[in-house]
């Protein structure tokens, strides 16, 4: 799990300086550290500051859905389809079994198939030329889901399962943390395979056990989330602008606010 935030954004950094964080900067690197951090500073934007609070805040929803998504749902679809099949409605039911009825490898096959696959255009996208790497992403993922599917190697629903969980794990601001998520993403498809919703359950409790007990140069990572507080309108929910004066109390900094109620002292007396 990452304990420290990069970013090359210098408003970003002043950000979080202002907010009573410590900034490295390393010569020769492009990026600036920033520490400690929490739990929900890897699912913040430095432009959610510049939305009103209630744009801002349905994004910030979003993001933890997407955050959700990116971990469980291939876990959950194959949890369902192996162990669980009565929670499924008998019509969907009915029609994952039909678009199954051709695939010769079962479902951990076929999902470990298409999880690869993406993550390998993924990377092929980054690589590539700017100009063209889009294009590449965009073209290789329907040109080899299309022919996967009339090949009969991979059913359509997981197109639409690994489809999904790729474009929620884009919507993590942090590069880091959405590697964690991508790594995390392949122990959670292995639990529950192996038992089903009981795997990802106990999958899920040492995964919150295992954030509880990590700190970050002393702050807990957790904080603000367990218990929830607002710790002055520094919580992951944006309060309105004038809630925002107030540094976080778990870094115990000197000064309590950001600023002086008058910042520039040599102008008005």
């Amino acid at each position: 799990m990452p304990e420290v935030l990069s970013t090359e954004r210098p408003d970003k950094a002043i950000s979080y300086l202002l907010n009573g964080r410590v900034i490295v900067i390393v010569n020769g690197s492009p990026y600036a550290i920033i520490m400690p951090v929490v739990f929900t500073d890897f699912l913040s934007s430095p432009d959610d500051k510049n939305l009103r609070p209630i744009f801002a805040n349905f994004v910030k929803i979003i993001r933890v859905l997407a955050l959700f998504i990116t971990l469980l749902l291939p876990g959950l679809y194959i949890a369902m389809t192996s162990f669980h099949q009565e929670i499924l409605p008998t019509e969907l039911l009915f029609s994952i079994l039909a678009s199954r009825d051709n695939v010769p490898f079962p479902v951990i096959v076929e999902i470990l198939l298409l999880e690869i696959s993406f993550e390998l255009i993924r990377e092929a996208g980054l690589r590539v030329p700017s100009p063209i790497g889009p294009t590449i992403g965009i073209v290789g993922a329907i040109v080899l889901g299309q022919a996967a599917v009339s090949a009969g190697i991979v059913s359509p629903i997981l197109i639409i399962v690994v489809a999904i969980t790729g474009i929620a794990s884009f919507t993590i601001p942090d590069y880091s943390f959405g590697f964690h998520l991508r790594i995390y993403r392949f122990l959670f498809l292995a639990l529950g395979f192996l038992c089903g919703f009981l795997g990802i359950a106990l999958g899920l409790f040492v995964y919150i056990a295992m954030l509880s007990e990590t700190k970050s140069f002393g702050v807990s990572y957790l904080t603000g989330v367990s218990p929830i507080d607002h710790v002055k309108g520094n919580n992951y929910f944006l309060p309105p602008i004038w809630k925002r004066e107030f540094r976080a109390d778990f870094l115990n900094s000197k000064k309590e606010k950001k600023q002086e109620n008058i910042s520039m002292t040599w102008k008005y007396k």
